[in-house]
């Protein structure tokens, strides 16, 4: 075998010369760790936040205002966000992002040694710490492409997924209990954690600068979130997929109201809810863990078509099953694929993107996806009290199943396959990655990073 081809069998990851396993890559092992951490330490003081809203204040009212301080960052910051990741150094960004939101959190525990509890004060922290987190996904994000090679791309998403799914699983019981024992204990225990997320993002060599541009004069914001929204706009197959996601994102919020709503009529506690719920991150965890496997085998159009089409069949049962162990089945399977379509995306994402419009890309990404969960919740709100639940729960299912099919037309219709491959070719130039022993591999050229579907 000539030494070039046996360069791209070993980077094909075929045999005795194929890739180290993830954890072998130092950065990454780094940036997977300290994100962790990060991750860990806003689901402990996320949740706490309405809780001590709702315990010291007894209002109602006061906690859905800090709730929504918390999430109005998904939809005011994203774009911005997104612009700011693609000029700025990203691992600086990281690091500022657990500063600010490390020195936030800490004036609540503090407010807490003087026994003051401001719900204005509550909801800024949530505001900002929610915004600093728009902010850190999308580097994080842009910069998992830098520390592994193309050909682990899926797994790295897949394994960066696992851990999002982990630490929502254990991250809202572990607050509630801390907060039982002191309202003080899950805001330090933030503190902590995200002190031990920065020390690990120090250790990180990772990106060293920003992304290249082109030009020398940089252009004014507007004008880079235009381009970001033009390039999405402009790709007819990933931006098919992506409002598909964003339509079954909404019927999943849809669906997530009318189940709490199921139980309440049905006479279950309020815990029940949360069993189910946690029943749907056991699912979501167990999917993203094959979500690399899957994503080496399937292109995503066939991903698409084959997760909208189950849950298109499995959704239909909540109508008929209202039972509190049926509905945990389903949120089990529906949250199993649900994390599998997540890992398809992401990889499919930031496999087509520029390295300089990660950011930017990333935000009409996510802006979609909050905005369409949004209107899920707000919209079946409105529906449950002018029909009642088990009307919702058809709607829901029919909406389904209308996705369904326009997935099932549009990825199967001629052309998809070649738009999927074109699509999926990488930057013209691709930059180095980081390789196990920390240093950088020569770019893999079109031909070996092209990955070959259907």
């Amino acid at each position: 075998m000539s030494e070039g081809g046996e360069y791209e069998y070993r980077l094909r990851g075929r045999g005795k010369h194929g890739l180290p396993k993830l954890r072998n890559y130092r950065d990454f092992r780094l940036l997977w760790t300290g994100s962790a951490m990060s991750v860990m330490a806003e689901r402990c003081s996320g949740m706490a936040f309405t809780l001590l809203v709702l315990w010291h204040t007894g209002s109602e009212s006061a906690a859905g205002l800090v709730g929504f301080a918390g999430l109005l960052p998904a939809l005011l910051v994203q774009l911005p966000a997104g612009v700011m990741v693609d000029r700025l150094n990203r691992r600086r960004v990281m690091m500022t992002c657990v500063v600010v939101r490390m020195v936030a959190v800490a004036t609540v525990a503090v407010s807490l040694l003087g026994d003051s509890v401001r719900v204005w004060h509550i909801a800024a922290v949530a505001f900002i710490q929610s915004s600093m987190t728009v902010f850190y996904q999308l580097s994080e994000r842009a910069m998992v492409r830098g520390v592994v090679p193309p050909q682990q791309l899926g797994a790295a998403m897949a394994t960066n997924e696992a851990r999002s799914r982990g630490v929502n699983f254990i991250g809202h019981p572990a607050s509630g209990a801390m907060f039982g024992l002191s309202a003080w204990i899950p805001f330090m225990s933030s503190v902590g954690l995200y002190l031990l997320s920065l020390i690990t993002l120090i250790r990180l060599r990772g990106e060293k600068h920003p992304p290249a541009r082109q030009g020398g004069k940089r252009r004014k914001m507007r004008a880079d979130i235009a381009a970001g929204l033009r390039w999405v706009w402009d790709r007819a197959y990933f931006r098919t997929a992506l409002l598909i996601i964003a339509g079954s994102n909404m019927v999943f919020q849809g669906l997530i109201l009318t189940v709490a709503v199921v139980v309440r009529e049905d006479g279950g506690a309020a815990g029940t809810i949360g069993l189910i719920m946690a029943c749907g991150g056991m699912g979501g965890l167990l999917g993203a863990l094959i979500g690399g496997w899957l994503n080496k085998r399937l292109a995503m159009r066939q991903i698409m078509i084959l997760a909208h089409t189950f849950w298109a069949l499995v959704m239909p049962a909540a109508v008929f099953f209202r039972q509190p162990v049926a509905l945990g089945v389903l949120f089990f399977i529906t949250s199993h694929i649900g994390a599998a379509v997540t890992v398809s995306g992401m990889s499919y994402q930031v496999r087509i993107t520029p390295n300089n419009m990660q950011g930017r890309v990333g935000s009409v990404v996510m802006l979609l996806v909050s905005g369409a969960s949004s209107l899920g919740a707000l919209g079946t709100g409105y529906l449950l009290e002018a029909v009642g639940s088990r009307q919702t729960l058809m709607v829901v299912s029919g909406v389904m199943v209308v996705l369904a099919v326009v997935a099932a037309v549009v990825f199967t219709r001629k052309g998809a396959v070649l738009e999927d491959r074109q699509d999926s070719e990488p930057p013209v130039q691709p930059e180095p990655v980081a390789v196990a022993d920390g240093s950088t591999a020569d770019p893999l050229t079109t031909l070996e990073l092209r990955r070959i579907d259907g």
